[in-house]
């Protein structure tokens, strides 16, 4: 289990306990599923944001590779459904009452790699010009 995972659990749990609700956001993928309801269009754009507090949470469970198994309910005739939140799906946490946000650095760092523009192909293999390379040996001591 990844280490923000094992802090993100442990986060949760005392916001948990300590202010009674905790929302987490979810993105979408094909790996995560929420019962029969599944992701609406927004949602899949978007992500959703799913509440745990003291009456909901006793169904949570945590996977040993940090995604979330709960039944939640949703509408407003609080249909439940059983959730699967997978661990690199899970963005962020957050308590309102807490003022507290945790974001997922982890997963920004691989979406910022995806997302680096290309090199212009006429930058590409250039080299600095021999003038502009200054060697270090003239500011080293010279051994007496």
């Amino acid at each position: 289990m990844k280490n923000q995972i094992k802090y993100f659990q442990k986060l949760f749990h005392d916001l948990l306990n300590d202010y009674g609700r905790v929302f987490i956001i979810v993105k979408y993928s094909d790996r995560s599923a929420i019962g029969n309801r599944g992701f609406t269009d927004e949602e899949k754009e978007k992500g959703i944001i799913m509440v745990f507090n003291n009456e909901n949470h006793k169904s949570l469970q945590w996977t040993e590779d940090g995604s979330i198994i709960a039944t939640l309910s949703f509408g407003a005739g609080n249909r439940r459904e059983d959730c699967f939140l997978y661990c690199d799906d899970i963005v962020a946490l957050y308590s309102p009452d807490a003022m507290v946000r945790f974001e997922r650095w982890d997963l920004r760092v691989i979406e910022d790699a995806m997302n680096e523009p290309e090199r212009p192909e006429k930058f590409r293999n250039r080299k600095p010009p021999a003038s502009k390379i200054v060697t270090l040996a003239n500011f080293r001591k010279k051994p007496q």
